[in-house]
């Protein structure tokens, strides 16, 4: 780490695992419902020295498990705009991250150089998004139904109850910001745009996967993964090097 990077202040919305001041590209990645950076504490393994990967730590959630859970998009926003200092950077998002990531790119190209990549993953479009029941308000026991049938529940949180139970506020404030989602309208992206799925993920049916195609006037591929709708805890290598493709396209 040189005495650059090292100086560089703190910054509580974005985590790295390990530090590449070389990088000629950083990739930002948003969690899913109720998920923290750690889900992205291995993708610096799997990718190119050359991608710096920052995973975003949105409130109420590991390191910040004492702040109250909330999505607030303009100070993410903003702190993605002061780290990249002018490298090319990407956005990737799973689920609810998905979302996250789109609106963060109209956001970041509204002032300021846009993304040179958007990757979204596991999730429907911007204007299929609307969730087909309200859960965020349900009982703790049928929150937790919905989270098993999701899949990729952590073992550690049903070993252990009370790491559950801090968890459960960060997954209904990540659902009541998904279900009141409503997106203005507004001109597609000009950036690539690539969109991922588990081929048994029902919620991303071939039809709803390449709908993405509207969000963007760039290059647009689809691509599906054995698996369900965290189809990338088994597939990780192959997705990481989709994303490693991209990522050193022309426009990078």
């Amino acid at each position: 780490m040189n005495q650059q990077e090292s100086a560089r202040p703190a910054n509580p919305w974005l985590m790295r695992a390990e530090h590449r001041p070389d990088a000629r590209l950083v990739l930002y990645c948003l969690p899913h419902a109720g998920g923290g950076a750690s889900a992205y504490r291995d993708w610096a393994n799997g990718l190119p020295a050359g991608i710096d990967v920052v995973a975003v730590q949105l409130p109420g959630r590991e390191n910040r498990i004492r702040e109250r859970p909330a999505i607030d998009l303009d100070a993410l926003a903003d702190a993605i705009a002061a780290d990249h200092r002018g490298l090319p950077y990407a956005l990737f998002g799973h689920s609810n991250g998905a979302l996250l990531a789109i609106e963060l790119a109209h956001r970041l190209a509204a002032t300021g150089p846009g993304p040179a990549h958007l990757a979204v993953s596991g999730s429907p479009p911007p204007a299929l998004a609307a969730p087909s029941r309200a859960v965020s308000q349900a009982d703790d026991a049928e929150l937790l139904d919905w989270m098993m049938e999701q899949g990729g529940m952590p073992d550690t949180l049903l070993a252990h109850p009370e790491l559950l139970e801090l968890a459960l506020p960060a997954v209904r404030a990540d659902l009541a910001w998904l279900e009141a989602y409503r997106p203005a309208p507004r001109p597609p992206l000009d950036c690539p745009l690539s969109a991922h799925a588990g081929d048994d993920d029902e919620r991303v049916p071939g039809d709803v996967l390449t709908a993405w195609s509207k969000e963007t006037t760039a290059d647009f591929t689809a691509r599906r993964y054995p698996g369900g709708h965290f189809y990338l805890i088994d597939a990780l290598p192959v997705l990481l090097g989709d994303l490693a493709e991209h990522l050193s396209g022309p426009r990078l």
